[in-house]
């Protein structure tokens, strides 16, 4: 049976070697997001669990913290031994083929909200076969691809993720704000 809304698939089955090269150490998704102690993939669970769609994790079955967090969260987990994004997303939409759409968004990226994941899923809802959020004109995430697009992401693999699916004659670009650029990755850096 199919659900009425989207889901949101969140990657996290990358290895953080853009993280490690901009001074972090350890498991990124792991790293503490300061005074309130939740983890970095903890923050990204708990936003879009508050969205009330529904929610998945693609990890590798080696990240056992990761995997209890979601566990814990009672997000379905997906086990990828992903080589790249497309492998991830690919095997996250496997696993979800009840979703009647995906909005795909990164693991390393905390400070995407509820209503990121709301507006995104307000566009497949009227209609939309593509979504992406932008800020000033740069693509961000999360992305929203439709039922449609189904086979096509079950299919993807490379690091290129879902980008080679994305039209531009049909993709509705939702301007944010600059939270839907930032990563993990570019707060690591050394001061």
């Amino acid at each position: 049976m199919i659900t009425s809304s989207a889901g949101i698939l969140i990657l996290a089955a990358g290895k953080g070697s853009r993280y490690i090269a901009s001074g972090g150490s350890g498991n990124k998704l792991l790293a503490s997001m300061g005074d309130d102690a939740l983890t970095v993939i903890e923050t990204v669970i708990e936003q879009a669990k508050l969205s009330g769609l529904p929610v998945a994790l693609v990890t590798r079955p080696d990240y056992l913290a990761v995997r209890e967090q979601a566990e814990r969260a009672g997000v379905q987990l997906v086990l990828c031994e992903s080589g790249s994004s497309g492998e991830s997303i690919a095997a996250g939409v496997a696993m979800t083929d009840r979703w009647n759409g995906w909005i795909i968004t990164l693991g390393d990226m905390p400070w995407l909200t509820a209503a990121h994941y709301r507006r995104v899923n307000e566009a497949l809802e009227q209609g939309a076969a593509q979504v992406r959020l932008t800020h000033q004109g740069k693509p961000g995430h999360p992305v929203g691809f439709d039922r449609r697009y189904a086979e096509a992401l079950r299919n993807l693999n490379g690091d290129e993720g879902a980008r080679a699916l994305l039209d531009p004659r049909i993709l509705i670009t939702l301007e944010a704000d600059a939270d839907v650029h930032r990563d993990i990755d570019v707060v690591a850096k050394p001061r």
